[in-house]
């Protein structure tokens, strides 16, 4: 399945600044990516998708902390809905899985967060993926498929 090209083409239409990466979690130990067990045997691989969150907001917008985590989770969803779509349309099962960050949340590392590392997108430092670009500033949406990516 040659589908980079696509999956970039469906993400720009909704950003600009993204991280994406792909890997196959049958091929990894991971003590989080193996509660998932029964899932991963159908999804095998995941592709993983990170928005920058924005970093400079303009005097004039009032945000609080959680609305910036809003605007990403929602282009997530569309970004994640897009890509399964095109994934099943190309014969193979996919499964959007958006991220959904709730700010009070504990100091536990996010499933997405787990897959963006086994993607080779940042590091985990401290119950946080860290990119070197951006540092944590990135929230992540992870599609599960079977497609051969």
């Amino acid at each position: 399945m040659k589908c980079e090209n696509e999956i970039r083409n469906v993400i720009e239409t909704e950003c600009e600044d993204y991280y994406l990466g792909m890997v196959d979690l049958s091929r990894v130990e991971n003590s989080l990516i193996e509660k998932y067990g029964s899932l991963i045997d159908q999804y095998p691989r995941a592709i993983s998708i990170g928005i920058t969150l924005p970093y400079k907001i303009p005097d004039k917008m009032v945000m609080t902390k959680k609305q910036p985590y809003d605007v990403t989770n929602c282009q997530l969803k569309s970004i994640t809905s897009h890509l399964s779509q095109f994934i099943e349309q190309e014969g193979y099962q996919a499964l959007a899985m958006p991220k959904a960050r709730k700010m009070n949340d504990g100091p536990e590392i996010s499933f997405h967060e787990v897959v963006a590392n086994l993607a080779d997108l940042g590091k985990i430092e401290k119950n946080l993926l860290v990119t070197p670009e951006v540092g944590s500033g990135v929230n992540w949406g992870t599609i599960l498929t079977n497609a051969p990516i």
